[in-house]
């Protein structure tokens, strides 16, 4: 939460929040009207670099095993997450996404809402979620924020009404509005996915198999939003007819009706992804417990 807290409140990410003053004239040449700093944004790089630094050299001090497989694997994650990061808030996607191309918007808001947090979270350490569990959300009044069904429907629900017409539209040019409701998804996002991937002692309380019924109901919530998106048969974001036609088939409906798909189709495959993540996780404790069970017996026999 507080790598999102930063990245979000000092990195410039004007093209997540599509700052108007920073779209192109016209629909020729689109990439070429911007600059490559602006393109490839070294500076978020950067920040992303440092971050990652700062990461291993906290996980170096509080690992007992520097070649632990585990700490390994998490490095990983991590480093992912922050990819996902910069492949959302640079280059093409942000720059697509900045001149109102719908579907480049969807993919972006996927990878930051959808596909990021969770690769971040499978990346902390224990003692993360020792501090947050215990320090950070100790007081009584934010015992809500631990509560699945709240995260359930709140990520749905600002997410969904985000995407409503007439919200979307308004958001859209109002800049510090806007950055501060990308900042609550995406901290509600983090908090719908850490139910999944917190340690079974913090947080969390869910067996697994509420888990999975958790994120199928995920997965059911955000589904009449993509459907609206989706078969609708007229443009519902008129901001988007504005939006250079970077591709001549790609109309303004048939790339609202591409933002829809693209939405669904990450939900999907991210939350189908998480559910079997658990199951193997749920089948390997089992088969550990029955494993016990049997060194016992043979024990007493």
């Amino acid at each position: 939460l507080g790598l999102t807290l930063f990245l979000f409140a000092f990195l410039p990410i004007q093209t997540f929040a599509h700052k108007p003053e920073v779209r192109a004239n016209g629909d020729e040449n689109l990439f070429q009207q911007y600059t490559w700093l602006e393109i490839l944004n070294p500076i978020l790089f950067l920040s992303l670099a440092l971050v990652y630094i700062a990461y291993l050299r906290t996980m170096r001090k509080i690992s007992s095993n520097r070649l632990e497989e585990r700490d390994l694997k998490k490095k990983i994650c991590f480093l992912l997450g922050l990819l996902t990061i910069y492949i959302s808030l640079a280059g093409p996607i942000a720059i697509l996404s900045n001149n109102l191309v719908l579907s480049a918007h969807m993919l972006q808001q996927s990878f930051m809402y959808i596909v990021m947090p969770p690769l971040i979270l499978l990346g902390m350490p224990r003692g993360f979620y020792q501090l947050l569990n215990e320090k950070l959300l100790k007081p009584r009044f934010l015992g809500i924020l631990k509560s699945p069904l709240f995260t359930l429907l709140l990520f749905n629900v600002l997410w969904s009404f985000y995407h409503l017409p007439s919200i979307y539209e308004y958001f859209l040019e109002q800049f510090i509005l806007l950055e501060i409701l990308h900042l609550v998804i995406n901290t509600s996002a983090f908090l719908m996915w850490i139910q999944l991937f917190a340690p079974e002692d913090q947080f969390s309380e869910m067996s697994y198999l509420k888990k999975i019924g958790y994120m199928f109901a995920n997965g059911m919530l955000i589904t009449p939003a993509c459907a609206l998106i989706i078969f609708s048969g007229d443009v519902i974001y008129p901001s988007i007819e504005e939006a250079p036609q970077v591709i001549a088939s790609l109309t303004p409906l048939r790339d609202q009706q591409l933002g829809g798909i693209i939405m669904k189709v990450v939900q999907e495959f991210s939350y189908g992804t998480a559910i079997a993540y658990v199951f193997f996780k749920w089948a390997r404790l089992e088969r550990a417990k029955d494993a016990e069970v049997d060194e016992y017996q043979s024990v007493v026999e």
